[in-house]
């Protein structure tokens, strides 16, 4: 296997860990108004995903530093070919985790309620653009014969919005099962009877997004190499979501949460697999598509990248499923923030 072939796979594989992880910040805080309704027990649902709110946003920050550092060319057609949808998730992820930190220092309940909205907003402003930017990306971009993005218009689709909104119904439902997991009472209830909603608006949205996607000519096959790869991963994640269901009314939120973080899963890797191996595919029809391998860096640079950095990046990632399995055993409640 080559050195670019190898760090696409690891970009791939990093950024579906980020969203399945950090979807779980993102799900939790756009559905807080409704799981928690009184100050305290907002802080013990954000008492809940305390010890993993930085840890899951910092896969984000792998995935962006390795795209950067192995494959500058492709970091530009995603990023810049997305434009409007990346910087609306990259912002919504800021504010969340800040909105969170200052939540816990303020003194006053009604600028606590500020905070609360704003972690609110801040999860479905997240959501919703990692959602859309991925069906921006299933689609075709602006490149010129240079494989340079022109513009983001053509990622502003109505295919695009759609896939925004079930990605902030997908992400809610990951993050309720989560706070039904690390909650108790009334709390636990509410989380338990959110996700099993969102779980199943999930189900018809994902359906839903894929089917008019395909009918209105924007996943044809001049933007995805493989659409019926495409479809077959996306069925799983919709088949994914109807267990956890059973999960919860069982109560078996942990079980639920395993089935909605394979759903989150299989959505970026429905994208990115069937594209595969040109990740950004060119709205003309008679510009040529440039494979991600010829984006890559020379493999020199590869090659120290991979020796340097692999093992630490394996290590990083060793420690961070450790931390899970210990949260996932470990059923206290303690808030982290008061």
């Amino acid at each position: 296997m080559s050195y670019p072939t190898l760090w696409i796979i690891g970009f791939i594989a990093l950024f579906t860990g980020y969203l399945t992880l950090a979807g779980t910040n993102y799900g939790v805080g756009s559905t807080l108004l409704l799981t928690a309704r009184s100050d305290r027990e907002r802080r013990q649902v954000l008492g809940g995903l305390g010890p993993l709110l930085l840890v899951n946003e910092s896969w984000l920050l792998v995935s962006l530093g390795i795209l950067v550092g192995t494959m500058p060319g492709l970091q530009t057609q995603l990023l810049v070919g997305a434009a409007p949808f990346a910087l609306l998730a990259i912002t919504g992820a800021l504010v969340l985790t800040s909105a969170v930190m200052l939540r816990s220092r303020h003194p006053e309940a009604t600028v606590r309620r500020r905070w609360d909205a704003a972690i609110c907003a801040a999860g479905v402003a997240a959501a919703f653009g990692w959602g859309a930017f991925l069906v921006a990306i299933a689609g075709s971009l602006d490149l010129d014969d240079g494989g340079h993005v022109l513009g983001s218009g053509a990622a502003l689709t109505p295919y695009a919005l759609l896939g925004g909104v079930s990605a902030v119904a997908l992400l809610g439902a990951h993050g309720s099962a989560f706070t039904a997991a690390r909650t108790t009472g009334a709390v636990a209830a509410r989380a338990t009877t959110l996700a099993r909603r969102l779980c199943s608006a999930g189900c018809l949205l994902i359906a839903l997004t894929g089917l008019t996607s395909w009918a209105g000519g924007h996943t044809d096959g001049a933007a995805l190499h493989r659409p019926a790869l495409a479809l077959l991963l996306l069925t799983l994640a919709v088949l994914a979501l109807p267990p956890a269901i059973r999960a919860l009314s069982a109560g078996q939120p942990w079980r639920a949460y395993t089935a909605t973080a394979v759903a989150v899963a299989l959505t970026p890797i429905a994208v990115f697999a069937a594209k595969y191996p040109y990740l950004a595919t060119p709205t003309h029809p008679g510009v040529k598509a440039i494979a991600a391998q010829d984006l890559a860096t020379d493999n020199t640079a590869l090659a120290l990248i991979t020796w340097t950095a692999g093992p630490v990046l394996v290590l990083v990632i060793a420690v961070q499923l450790r931390l899970w399995w210990l949260l996932h055993a470990d059923r206290s409640t303690a808030p982290a923030f008061h």
